[in-house]
């Protein structure tokens, strides 16, 4: 065989292992790179839920003054160490918004390890005497806290308040205590009521105002007002629009 001959075979043959190296390399490539995502996404799940890089570490309690801190920690029931993305976010919501003086709250966290609780309580817009206490009562009607005071608040004395009908007097109560006018609140010894449309408030000269329902009770509040500076010992507003006196 001539020189030249020899030369081009070993350069054809070259050529053909160099395309099988490329071909080789080129089928390699896709799998390292599925290789390389197991791996990442192996790692990942392993420092998610298995490493302690994120776990819960403390627990942050804001917004609450009638609650203690304690109560919000141990109604949420966050373990120190758990796992941050398997903290049930809403079933802790729902737990720390069971409490009594709770009307909402908000769970959030950070890589940090760090839950943050923050706490709406519940505001207090009149009170009912109960054996010697008073029953802190929120502006949805619903009884929270007992306290040995009034704070300040209205005084209101309900014929039931267990009962759905009770539950309903409660929750008028407080849409009529919330529109009650600065001088009819600071007259005002105590309101009662037999029914939803029997509201009467007791003021401190003996005289009284016949509220009714809480319908309009923001009109009531008006009319009740400019009312109050007739001399009367009986005041009515249950229809604001026909207002009268006696």
């Amino acid at each position: 065989m001539m020189p030249g001959s020899t030369r081009g075979l070993k350069d054809a043959a070259s050529r053909v292992e160099t395309r099988h190296r490329m071909e080789a390399r080129r089928r390699a490539v896709p799998i390292l790179i599925v290789v390389a995502v197991v791996v990442l996404v192996a790692g990942a799940v392993w420092a998610v839920w298995f490493s302690d890089w994120f776990v819960v570490r403390s627990v942050e309690v804001t917004g609450n003054s009638q609650v203690t801190t304690q109560a919000v920690i141990d109604a949420a029931q966050v373990g120190v160490g758990t796992p941050l993305v398997s903290l049930d976010v809403t079933a802790i919501r729902a737990r720390v918004a069971a409490l009594p003086a709770v009307a909402d709250a908000t769970i959030g966290r950070d890589l940090s390890g760090v839950v943050h609780i923050g706490v709406t309580e519940r505001t207090a817009v009149y009170v009912i005497p109960q054996a010697g206490q008073y029953l802190l009562v929120d502006g949805t009607g619903v009884g929270f806290l007992t306290a040995t005071t009034t704070k300040g608040l209205p005084v209101v004395k309900l014929s039931d308040t267990t009962s759905a009908a009770g539950q309903r007097l409660m929750a008028d109560a407080a849409v009529i205590a919330q529109a009650l006018p600065t001088p009819v609140r600071s007259a005002m010894t105590s309101m009662t009521a037999e029914t939803p449309d029997t509201f009467t408030i007791d003021l401190k000269d003996g005289s009284q105002v016949f509220w009714g329902s809480a319908d309009q009770s923001d009109l009531k509040a008006q009319v009740i007002s400019g009312l109050l500076k007739v001399d009367a010992s009986y005041y009515d507003v249950s229809s604001p629009s026909h207002p009268a006196t006696r």
